[in-house]
């Protein structure tokens, strides 16, 4: 089921608040990068402010509600990018490539425009369990069969450097599984509708009321408290970079 970006603009910027540590972490991978691309940059968020960023992002209400006001903003797709070969000293793509409509062609465009470092923000699937498909099973599966795996994005990318990404407890930013320790958060509709794959599935409402009664009662506490104790979570969530001049030393005989 397709997603519109446009009706979910404004729960983005609500919910969607950049996290620093995230922030950190993305950043410290375009460290040196004077140029950079974002696509499917969505309401801005991430884009460095010490350097030169150009985005791309197919949603115009997404564009008008844009966080960062120093970017340059084009309105297309990461599939034909409207771009001479190799513009840019790094291109990121966060949280993003799930979307779009042929990975390979967006992957292979970013690569084709970048001479430098490609940076992915994705997901692989749940490092632990993620106890809200107890709740509501027509969760489960819906963004393994989007998001590409490791080795489809090593068969894409060439060699990647893979970086794990702990989500905080006290994450700000509203993507799904950033709500592991606050269960009551996923009860509130603005919530879920920054979160695009609640707009994929049906029928969680009696999900959402057994969610509401096993807090009520305690029942989640006793079964998964011990989360409470946890400050970070590995939910899958990785950094994934593919830095085309190490690449190219290595090919030509210097090895960094």
């Amino acid at each position: 089921m397709p997603v519109n970006y446009d009706e979910l603009a404004e729960q983005y910027r609500r919910y969607r608040t950049p996290d620093a540590r995230i922030a950190s972490a993305i950043w410290a991978q375009l460290e040196g990068a004077e140029r950079v691309l974002n696509v499917g940059a969505g309401i801005g968020s991430y884009e460095p402010d010490n350097c030169e960023v150009l985005a791309v992002e197919p949603s115009e209400q997404m564009i008008t509600l844009r966080r960062t006001s120093t970017s340059k903003v084009v309105r297309g797709s990461a599939e034909s990018l409207p771009f001479e070969d190799g513009v840019f000293d790094a291109s990121m793509a966060l949280l993003t490539i799930h979307h779009w409509s042929d990975v390979r062609q967006g992957l292979n465009e970013m690569l084709r425009v970048t001479h430098g470092k490609v940076v992915l923000f994705t997901w692989i699937g749940y490092g632990d369990d993620f106890w809200l498909e107890e709740y509501i099973s027509a969760l489960r599966g819906v963004d393994l069969e989007l998001f590409p795996t490791l080795q489809e994005l090593e068969e894409l990318l060439g060699p990647v450097a893979v970086e794990t990404v702990e989500i905080p407890h006290d994450c700000t930013d509203g993507f799904m599984c950033a709500y592991w320790r606050r269960p009551g958060a996923y009860l509130d509709s603005g919530v879920r509708k920054a979160i695009s794959t609640f707009s994929r599935v049906r029928d969680i409402h009696e999900g959402l009321r057994k969610l509401e009664d096993d807090l009520d009662i305690g029942k989640w506490d006793r079964k998964y408290g011990h989360l409470l104790n946890k400050n970070s979570m590995d939910m899958g969530y990785r950094i994934v970079g593919r830095d085309k001049t190490i690449a190219h030393r290595c090919c030509s005989g210097i090895h960094p």
